[in-house]
């Protein structure tokens, strides 16, 4: 008898393809998907609800059927020989026995497959999920955020075009990040819960912490003064975000609400690889919402490759070049170096920014 809720041994290990690079940044579209037998869900709601203002979307091929063994592909290949197919079930009860724990940290769940809603509703029920999921049998999203598919006969319940096994934690409408390949299934809950109590906290900075602000923009910046575009910030006196990990700063943010967006003047962190970065500028895009702003933006020099690429992958957009940026900042502060990082010539600021227009 095929049994979905069991992963035999031996399946083989999906390996990143790279087919989920471009999410990281992307908003869910305005799109109404089933979500149910008598409910639907347009994904804009991500974006206006605070209810869903975060959430966990875990992606799957397909539920399987008790005792309802799967066909053979196409080319005549097993459904257990594909990988990363098998283990639909598993995934989603794991996110269903690790429920609570998503709620507690006020995060909601969904599915995502391109099951129909009839389907879904009886495996809803057999299984006794909790959270709602949702039905993309149109193809509706998986074509809008060109999400990686394979192709297989199904014996029932939806088209034969499947979705790759992925996970989103979205923010605001936004995906924020990616788990891509997910193996095994049945580990994905437990490890986007441990990510999610893992990740750092965001703070407003208090006058308490004005000593802190200072050394860590001497640090990288040499100086409280900092310019861009022409102007010269005062970074010590403008709004700020502290991040912590465990309870002692981790990275800084300080930004400015200027007439044609909210302009971040200053990032960096105190440790590597631990998204610091990526929830500083998560909250400011929330300070930024609150403003009013309908974008975000920010200036790095022309030779920090480094922040140029940890940006754009983030959803950002490359908006101007501000040719001799560097140079004319120089004049004001001639303790700007001529040669940047990579041994590449400091004259040029570049502009990127990140809309906002349509998170509302």
């Amino acid at each position: 008898m095929h049994d979905p809720t069991q992963l035999p041994t031996g399946l083989p290990v999906p390996a990143d393809d790279g087919a989920c690079d471009h999410l990281v940044g992307t908003l869910l579209p305005s799109i109404e998907l089933g979500c149910g037998n008598a409910d639907s869900i347009d994904l804009k709601r991500f974006r206006t609800d605070a209810r869903l203002a975060e959430a966990v979307l875990f992606v799957y091929p397909r539920t399987g059927v008790p005792g309802q063994r799967p066909s053979l592909g196409f080319g005549g290949e097993e459904w257990d020989t594909i990988p990363g197919a098998r283990g639909c079930t598993p995934q989603s009860c794991g996110f269903r026995d690790g429920y609570a724990g998503f709620e507690g940290l006020g995060v909601r769940i969904f599915g995502v497959s391109t099951n129909t809603v009839e389907h879904q509703a009886e495996f809803k029920s057999r299984m006794q999920i909790p959270f709602p999921l949702i039905s993309d049998s149109s193809l509706q999203l998986t074509r809008a955020v060109r999400l990686p598919t394979f192709e297989f006969p199904v014996e029932s319940g939806g088209p034969n075009t499947m979705l790759h096994r992925m996970a989103w934690f979205v923010v605001r409408g936004r995906i924020h990040k990616v788990w891509y390949p997910v193996y095994p299934p049945s580990e994905n809950a437990a490890r986007v819960l441990a990510w999610l109590r893992a990740r750092p906290s965001v703070r407003a900075a208090t006058p308490a912490d004005v000593a802190w602000i200072r050394a860590e923009l001497h640090r990288h910046w040499h100086s409280t003064s900092i310019s861009s575009r022409g102007k010269v910030f005062a970074a010590d006196q403008l709004p700020a975000l502290i991040a912590e990990t465990g309870g002692t700063p981790a990275g800084l943010l300080t930004y400015s609400v200027e007439r044609d967006g909210c302009e971040v003047v200053t990032l960096s962190s105190t440790v590597e690889g631990k998204g610091v970065g990526a929830e500083l500028l998560c909250a400011v895009e929330a300070e930024a919402l609150r403003a009013g702003c309908g974008r975000l933006f920010l200036t790095t020099t022309n030779d920090n490759l480094h922040a140029l690429g940890f940006y754009q992958r983030r959803g950002w957009s490359l908006a101007a070049l501000h040719r001799g940026g560097m140079d004319e900042a120089r004049r004001s502060k001639p303790e700007i170096p001529w040669m940047g990082l990579s041994r590449i010539r400091l004259r040029d600021e570049i502009e990127l920014e990140l809309s906002l227009s349509q998170v509302r």
